[in-house]
């Protein structure tokens, strides 16, 4: 059979087409007055002739169900049944059936053709389907009641992607060099931080090495390299959970993080459909000038970032199991602002009905890998008890200590989401304390309310009280088997508020924490920003905002306040802005210009005073390429030091479909997708604001990507190469997490002509005849008289022309070809 590849030149033509069609219910006829008469009957309507009928044969299609593509350039085969020879049926073979979405019980409910090859669609009522050739799709229609749960960005399991095999490295380093001008420490400081991960993918497993470095007088003249942790894991999707093996920080809605070896399995909310998966912990600070914020849990460097100055909220750490964060702000100036940032639980309420889990078993572990402390087991339920109450409860238990915790969480509307749990811990203390046994009781409530009516909302609010000889397992751990000191939580207050006044536009945030101890002084830390939006004249959305905060802690207590002036130029594409900075003992003020160069680089400059009489400049420049990510940034102050930093991020992905160097927009070692375009350089592929574009070898990676959401990957037509023609431009991949998709589009590449084909006998070919390379790539459709747009060729290249049932000649093209399109060419067709 022909296989038929309709690429855009063949959409248009058939446009073309459609004005003329008179839609009848058996058959199409053809307005053929438009054309030259002469000729007119050497013209192959063949394949146009019948509403809804597609001939026989190989197609490329893209897959749309209910109005949604599910996936593109799927190979199909169109046949007659042996119960109707009149019908063209396209063949749903086994491996495109899952891709429905069907629920499961339907695959004992349906039956096959042609030996088991074909779905017989007699077997699912009221399903049906259609080719569209104009528009080069399969659409299918399948009553929802048949399908499993989808949205327009989310798919049910059966369409989910575990990618192919591959490995990478992925990386995100900053360098920093502070030259003193005076006092004890002048002189040269450099120092650089690297985090990352190494990793494989075999089938569904995931194999992941994190990393770490550190060295240099900045980070006190340590020379560190440290495997954070090695682990495999890999989605169980009948379960909607994650399998995981190795070394691993426990999270836990009901117990502190801490690092194990052993095996869990837990439910993956995020296999679920889009909704409420989960509370995330918040970052709020003031940096003062160009700044390093890194966040830390038991040492591990769990999340690193450049910030500009002013105030910052970092919303978006992920590889967070609860506890306790420490959070370091290292200033240009050579300043380091440290403080904790203690994090109480937030109750996620389940469907009801639904249960979600969570088991372990495993070691904890200390430094270097060595397993420290007794074999422990840990389970926890949560379920779904009604339409607003949930139910949760969890065992952590080992031969020397057992911590038990249940709780329910209730939604009270109109009145918000309270939430509330007891943990009860008993450690047996050994011979660190006189073998006696330790055991406490920690209560936490956790409220949270969207107040429409005055448009806030109060993201999280908690509150927590432990008992002096409350102990979690990672302070249990300490405590016996290091013999440290720990800080004893007494009671811990928390609050994320956030409203708007839009009828004065203007935003009020408030971020506060407050910790007291049993055996140190309290700390405390809030950030409170207000801002406003006005016009001035012509310069609109100026915004005007005020930022005042504060972090104690039992080493240092930071109080500020920050204000911000900024005024757009240029459609946003610029601005120029006003800052201020009030602490204890330093002033700044700073007039700053920011200009975006293009989608790619953006840059910004400052100058100002700092410390009441300092002068004092500043700069920054990022950049996002296709092979890495750029952030430079340097700051000079009068008479006390000069400070450059520049950080870069990406990563290397190879797989046996080849491989490439890439930026890095998403969770280091997370899902990505490799990009293949024929071998085709500069194609611009976008699935984020900015694009990526394939290297030498038609190669490129994309990495925001989304885990079970489904991500739809574009070629940017506008911004193609000139000698390049993208006869697909859209593809769709949902993957697993961690998966490496493949995603392969058809890109040609060559020169574009008009001409006009002539037959032996001097004719022509009949309209609507296809023109292939010898790729079996359609590059042309044939009009009226012969005339014909080609594209993707090259000089000296064999052609062939195709129409009817199988009719064929022959084209070689001269060795010079006019790709200016300024004159038609005569091609003669053998």
């Amino acid at each position: 059979m022909k296989s038929m590849k309709l690429n855009v030149i063949t959409k248009i033509m058939l446009l073309m087409l459609i004005p003329t069609i008179v839609w009848s219910e058996e058959a199409i006829d053809f307005n053929t007055d438009f054309l030259d008469g002469e000729g007119t009957e050497n013209i192959d309507f063949s394949k146009f002739s019948h509403a809804n009928y597609v001939p026989p044969g190989d197609y490329s299609l893209d897959l749309e169900v209910n109005n949604t593509k599910i996936i593109a350039e799927q190979p199909v085969i169109f046949f007659n049944p042996n119960y109707d020879k009149k019908v063209s049926l396209a063949c749903i073979t086994p491996e495109i059936y899952p891709l429905l979405g069907l629920k499961e019980e339907w695959e004992n409910k349906i039956q096959w053709l042609k030996d088991g090859q074909c779905l017989d669609i007699r077997s699912i009522p009221e399903m049906s389907f259609q080719g569209d050739l104009a528009k080069n799709t399969l659409k299918i229609k399948i009553p929802q009641a048949y399908m499993e749960y989808q949205d327009a960005s989310w798919d049910p399991p059966t369409r989910w992607d575990d990618g192919i095999l591959g490995a990478f490295l992925d990386y995100n380093a900053t360098g920093r060099l502070v030259k003193e001008q005076k006092g004890n420490g002048k002189g040269t400081q450099t120092g650089i931080t690297a985090t990352g991960t190494m990793g494989a993918n075999i089938g569904p497993w995931r194999f992941r090495a994190d990393w770490q470095s550190q060295n240099g007088e900045l980070n006190k003249r340590s020379q560190s390299w440290a495997w954070n942790q090695l682990y495999a894991y890999r989605a169980i999707r009948s379960l909607s959970a994650r399998l995981t093996l190795g070394e691993q920080y426990l999270s836990s809605t009901l117990f502190d993080s801490f690092r194990y070896l052993g095996v869990s399995l837990e439910t993956d909310e995020s296999m679920f459909p889009p909704r409420l998966q989960g509370y995330a912990p918040e970052i709020a600070g003031v940096a003062k000038t160009n700044a390093t914020v890194i966040v830390k849990q038991d040492g591990r460097i769990i999340y690193q970032t450049e910030v500009s100055p002013g105030p910052f909220r970092i919303q978006d750490v992920n590889s967070f199991g609860g506890g306790t964060m420490d959070v370091t702000i290292q200033e240009q100036d050579g300043s380091v602002t440290s403080y904790k940032v203690e994090t109480s639980k937030l109750g996620t309420l389940t469907r009801p009905g639904q249960l979600i889990y969570q088991f372990v078993l495993g070691k904890p572990t200390k430094d270097e890998h060595n397993t420290q402390g007794p074999e422990f087991s840990l389970g926890s339920l949560s379920w779904g008890a009604t339409n607003n109450t949930t139910i949760y409860g969890g065992l952590l238990a080992s031969s020397e200590y057992q911590n038990v915790a249940i709780g329910f969480g209730r939604d009270f509307a109109p009145f918000g989401v309270l939430s509330g749990n007891i943990n009860i811990s008993r450690a047996q203390m050994g011979n660190i304390d006189n073998n006696r046994t330790l055991s406490g009781n920690s209560y936490n409530i956790t409220y949270s309310k969207q107040f429409d009516e005055i448009n806030s909302q109060i993201t999280f609010a908690g509150y927590r009280f432990s008992e002096r000889n409350y102990m979690s397992m990672p302070q249990f751990i300490d405590r016996r088997y290091n013999g440290d000191t720990i800080d004893s939580g007494k009671e811990l207050y928390t609050i994320i508020f956030g409203t708007a006044l839009p009828d004065y536009n203007t935003n009020l945030y408030l971020n506060y924490s407050h910790q007291t101890y049993w055996n140190r002084p309290s700390s405390n830390q809030y950030n409170m920003t207000v801002s406003n939006y006005f016009d001035i004249g012509k310069m609109k959305n100026v915004s005007l905002s005020l930022t005042a905060y504060r972090t104690k802690s039992r080493e240092t207590t930071d109080d500020g306040v920050y204000v911000n002036l900024n005024i757009p130029l240029e459609n946003n594409d610029s601005s120029i802005s006003y800052s201020g900075s009030y602490s204890r003992g330093t002033h700044s003020n700073n007039v700053n210009y920011f200009s975006r160069i293009d989608n790619r680089q953006s840059y910004n400059i400052s100058a100002g005073t700092w410390d009441k009489d300092k002068l004092t400049t500043s700069g920054m420049y990022t950049y996002e390429g296709d092979a890495t990510q750029l952030n430079a940034s340097g700051t000079y102050i009068q008479d006390e030091q000069s400070a450059l930093s520049m950080q870069i991020k990406g990563g290397m992905t190879i797989t046996p479909e080849g491989g490439a160097l890439h930026r890095n927009n998403s969770v280091s070692g997370g899902s990505r997708i490799l990009i293949d375009t024929n071998g085709i350089e500069g194609v611009p592929i976008h699935n984020s604001v900015t694009p990526v574009r394939t290297n030498k070898y038609g190669k490129a990676v994309i990495t925001s990507v989304m885990d079970y959401n489904r991500n739809n990957l574009k070629i940017d037509l506008d911004k193609l190469p000139d000698n390049a023609e993208a006869v697909q431009s859209t593809q769709y991949a949902t993957l697993t997490e961690g998966a490496i998709g493949y995603r392969k589009f058809n890109v040609i590449e060559g020169q574009k002509i008009l001409a006009t084909i002539t037959l032996a006998d001097n004719s022509y070919p009949p309209f609507g005849a296809s023109v292939t390379n010898k790729s079996n790539k359609e590059v042309g459709i044939v009009s009226d008289k012969g005339f014909v747009y080609l594209a993707g060729i090259n000089p000296l290249e064999s052609l062939d022309v195709l129409w009817g049932d199988d009719t064929r000649c022959h084209i070689q093209l001269p060795e010079k070809i006019d790709g200016t399109m300024a004159n038609v060419m005569l091609l003669p067709c053998k």
